[in-house]
Parts: structure tokens; sequence; C-alpha cells
């Protein structure tokens, strides 16, 4: 430890990134992994595979969003967590498969946070300190700056999904109950 009681900088960014890794992992587990799946399931054979994965991907993004809404002062700030919930889901019912959205969700919010320093829900240590200056909507830890870099980052994952799978097409291990 130094003298102030702070971390060297590369012991830091290791804990930043092992809690931020952490607590992403367990949201997707919890929200995509057993409450979207679940709502899948269930809903299944009472309304067309489709609707079910709709209406599964709408309630899981509904409660993400407002999991985070702590951090909101604006009612329109829901919308980057309603994108991002979005993105997320959309990952997971395309391939039914937790680690992209794992790994999407724990990067996005390592490289914002530790890496760029614009994250300003939690103190990181910060590799790159950009300052960008402007309105909290444009600029705001919710504003349409994050927005834009979620959407893009969606964006690629489609792209990615779409080179690596052939198709973008509803993954059945979403809506297939599992014994195992």
């Amino acid at each position: 430890m130094h003298e102030s009681g702070e971390l060297p900088f590369v012991p830091a960014m290791v804990i930043v990134f092992a809690y931020i890794a952490f607590a992403a992992t367990w949201e997707e587990f919890i929200i995509r992994g057993a409450m979207l799946t679940n709502l899948a399931e269930g809903a299944t054979g009472f309304v067309p595979r489709w609707i079910a994965i709709g209406l599964a991907v709408t309630i899981s993004t509904l409660v993400f969003a407002f999991l985070h809404g702590a951090k909101v002062t604006h009612l329109s700030q829901y919308g980057y967590y309603l994108i991002a919930g979005l993105i997320l889901s959309g990952v997971y019912v395309l391939t039914g498969e937790l680690a992209l959205s794992i790994g999407f969700h724990v990067f996005y919010n390592f490289t914002q946070s530790a890496i760029f320093g614009l994250g300003h829900s939690q103190q990181t240590p910060e590799l790159l300190a950009v300052d960008i200056v402007g309105p909290s909507r444009w600029v705001g830890e919710e504003g349409l700056v994050f927005v834009g870099f979620a959407i893009l980052g969606g964006l690629l994952l489609l792209a990615y999904i779409r080179w690596r799978d052939g198709a973008l097409e509803l993954n059945d291990r979403i809506t297939t109950y599992n014994t195992r």
C-alpha cells in the first residue's frame, strides 16, 4: 500500500476487473439465465415460441432497467438500460449461451469505467481519463453517447453471431426445458 492507503495501479485494476466481472456475471445468470429462460419455458405451449421469447425478453429487460434505476435521475435515462437489456437479452436468445452476454457486459462496464473513466456509479482507477463535457442527456452515464456505444456494441455482436452461426435465429435452448 502507498502512504495514502491506496493500492498500486495494477492490483487496483485487477480488483476492479474482478468486481465488475462478478457483478456482470451475476446479473447475466439471474436476469437472462434464470428469469428470461424460465419465463420463455413457462410461456411456451400457451403462446407460440417466438411470442414466449418476446415476452421473456421484454419482462427481463424491464426488470434489468428497473434494477439499475437507482442511478437514474430522469425517466428518459431508463432508455439506456432498456437498450442494454435488449442487447444482452438478444444475444442470449440468438445463441442460447450466456458467454457472449457475460463477456460483453463485463467488457462494456470495464472499458467504460476503468479504461476510459466514463462510469460515474463507481470510483475506479482509470487507464485513460476521458473527460467529455456537455449536458447530461448527451454525456452523462445514461446519456446518448453511452446509448450510441451500447448500440454499436450490439450491432457488432449481431454481426459476430451472424458470421459465427451463419444466421440470426432464435435458439431452441431458450424454450426447451432441460432436466439435466
